[in-house]
């Protein structure tokens, strides 16, 4: 398998990539490009990373102020535990498949570089 179509297996087989970053990462080796959509998505997966973690926190804090300081009538009480009970179970289960996996991608993109860089370096070393 040729180097162009190991590139295109794996731009097909990742479902992040957008048809601009497809297109421009089958139509050439750009190291500038490359190096900056490496580090646009490794930024992505960290603020997706922090921003997971901070909704599990304020849904597990919040949960734990309607259980432990229960000043309301009981009806009100149960109709926010169920809510915020739901709410915790749907972020839990729902909310990290429906984003994108940013880390994936920029090691999609960082293996494409390898590719790329070794066979430049390869070619560099030859002549």
């Amino acid at each position: 398998m040729n180097k162009e179509k190991f590139i295109k297996v794996l731009l097909d087989l990742e479902s992040g990539f957008t048809a601009d970053e497809k297109t421009k990462l089958t139509a050439g080796f750009d190291r500038i490009y490359l190096n900056s959509r490496i580090h646009y998505h490794r930024r992505l997966a960290r603020k997706q990373s922090v921003t997971l973690f901070l909704l599990v926190v304020y849904a597990i804090l919040a949960l734990a102020v309607i259980f432990f300081l229960n000043q309301t009538d009981a009806y009100l009480s149960g109709l926010i535990k169920g809510v915020m009970s739901g709410y915790l179970v749907a972020l839990l289960v729902i909310f990290p498949k429906t984003v994108k996996n940013h880390s994936r991608i920029a090691y999609v993109l960082k293996v494409i570089k390898e590719l790329e860089v070794g066979e430049y370096e390869a070619d560099k070393n030859y002549t």
